[in-house]
């Protein structure tokens, strides 16, 4: 795409495969100076493997740990200090909605769908801001912070109400700190995927289980009539993250194929 983000260092959390994965892999092409993380260090390095076979004049870094653990986090902190001295551009994507149908999640179950899907996008934002705040001050490259929300947080689809009112609490979130931080030259925006295929997705087993049912699914709930990539969410993540989107803070990228109503 051209969108003149070499050498930005881009920090993007979970991941080693999935929508993290693809979003890194745009930065990759972008010649973007990239570091990806993952708990599973086996399958980090084996990610970070692949993209080094496939690109490689790329800076590609690695980090494995449990973002969820702010001791972690400060590790992090310290390796992107030491190494890089700021960080231009984060993307949090620690997610996940394997939870239990509404109405039976109790307390604990809403603890832990915040935890993975609110806290520790924030706990992030906290604990990298001081490295992204040297970015702003120290170069011209539009420094940024991006959530990777879901339209379940947007509308009621049926999802496990824990999760959803989890995203919907990142994007407010993400709202509410795109304002003073604005006032230091720092855009905030999430990105609202929708129904997204890639190796291991829910989506890649319900077309394995009953591809006809998903085929109907598409055609009377997505005008365009597909299931979304990885490279679909990664492109709007770089493009938020580039000159292209000097303006663009506060907002809500929903790519869903038009899901949405």
């Amino acid at each position: 795409m051209n969108l003149n983000l070499a050498d930005h260092i881009v920090l993007i959390t979970g991941s080693s495969g999935g929508i993290g994965k693809g979003i890194a892999e745009i930065f990759i092409q972008e010649k973007a100076r990239v570091i990806i993380t993952g708990r599973n260090r086996t399958v980090l390095k084996k990610t970070q493997t692949n993209f080094s076979e496939y690109y490689p004049d790329a800076e590609i870094y690695s980090f494995a740990g449990d973002l969820q653990n702010s001791s972690t986090l400060e590790q992090l902190s310290s390796y992107i200090s030491d190494n890089f001295g700021r960080l231009d551009h984060l993307i949090c994507n620690i997610g996940s909605g394997q939870s239990v149908p509404p109405l039976e999640e109790n307390i604990e179950e809403f603890q832990r769908m915040l935890n993975i899907n609110l806290l520790s996008a924030a706990a992030a934002v906290h604990t990298f801001l001081p490295l992204i705040e040297k970015s702003s001050q120290t170069t011209k490259n539009l420094p940024s912070i991006t959530f990777i929300g879901s339209i379940c947080g947007i509308q009621a689809l049926g999802a496990p109400a824990a999760y959803s009112a989890a995203k919907a609490a990142l994007e407010s979130y993400s709202k509410n700190i795109a304002r003073p931080l604005g006032r230091k030259s720092i855009r905030v925006n999430t990105i609202i995927p929708g129904n997204i295929l890639f190796p291991g997705s829910v989506w890649e087993e319900k077309l394995h289980k009953n591809k006809s049912l998903v085929k109907e699914m598409l055609l009377s709930d997505v005008p365009l009539n597909k299931l979304g990539s990885v490279n679909d969410v990664g492109s709007v993540a770089a493009f938020l993250a580039s000159e292209r989107a000097k303006f663009v803070t506060g907002a809500s990228w929903v790519v869903d194929g038009g899901q949405i109503r």
